[in-house]
């Protein structure tokens, strides 16, 4: 429903950011629920805008929590606490302030790796207000995790079949396969890795489990 609100809106194929408040939604709860649910997770909930960082740096670098960040700003909380959808809501509104101010957003978290964001100027239209949404237009590139071949089973030598078996790692992205290559009783097996891997910075994240 929410992929099919972007398409009507024509938001869908131009570059967007979503904003959260704090990195829970998009890092852990998004991806896990998506999994539990079965429903393939829209590679745009991938990067994400935290307006924890952009409302910390407008007032000096305050930490609270959402409600109380609305309420620092001069505005009026309204409906419940914790409640998602009036949480959403509150935090659209909040950024809606920070708009009016026009703050450079740019994108504060992802799940894979990609270049330094830019800046962007959000400045509401002069004949309506800004609209109350926690979508941001902005210029950055939607990068899509590569699909992890996994050998199905690892002792099977040049018989085995590979296959599509996807595992995500902690921070969300697919996890990455590899084989151990030092000598001992375990040279030969296959595991998984966290996917957010480079040569240059390594893992980002612990995770690690055998393939088979």
């Amino acid at each position: 429903m929410h992929d099919k609100w972007l398409e009507d809106k024509g938001i869908k194929h131009k570059n967007f950011a979503v904003v959260t408040w704090s990195n829970w939604d998009c890092r852990v709860m998004l991806e896990s629920e998506c999994r539990f649910k079965r429903i393939r997770k829209p590679p745009y909930f991938n990067r994400w805008i935290n307006l924890k960082v952009p409302f910390q740096e407008v007032y000096g670098g305050v930490r609270c929590n959402l409600k109380d960040a609305v309420q620092l700003a001069g505005l009026t909380w309204e409906g419940r606490a914790h409640c998602g959808l009036d949480d959403a809501r509150n935090t659209a509104r909040l950024l809606a302030l920070l708009m009016h101010r026009g703050f450079k957003f740019s994108i504060t978290n992802s799940l894979v790796w990609q270049p330094a964001p830019q800046s962007i100027t959000c400045q509401p239209s002069p004949d309506r207000s800004p609209d109350p949404t926690t979508l941001l237009q902005h210029k950055a590139k939607e990068i899509l995790g590569p699909r992890v071949l996994v050998n199905n089973n690892p002792y099977a030598g040049g018989n085995a079949t590979v296959k599509d078996r996807p595992m995500y790692c902690y921070c969300g992205v697919l996890s990455r396969w590899n084989i151990v290559r030092k000598p001992g009783p375990m040279q030969g097996r296959y595991f998984y890795g966290c996917g957010n891997w480079t040569m240059a910075r390594r893992a980002i994240c612990p995770y690690f489990a055998w393939a088979s």
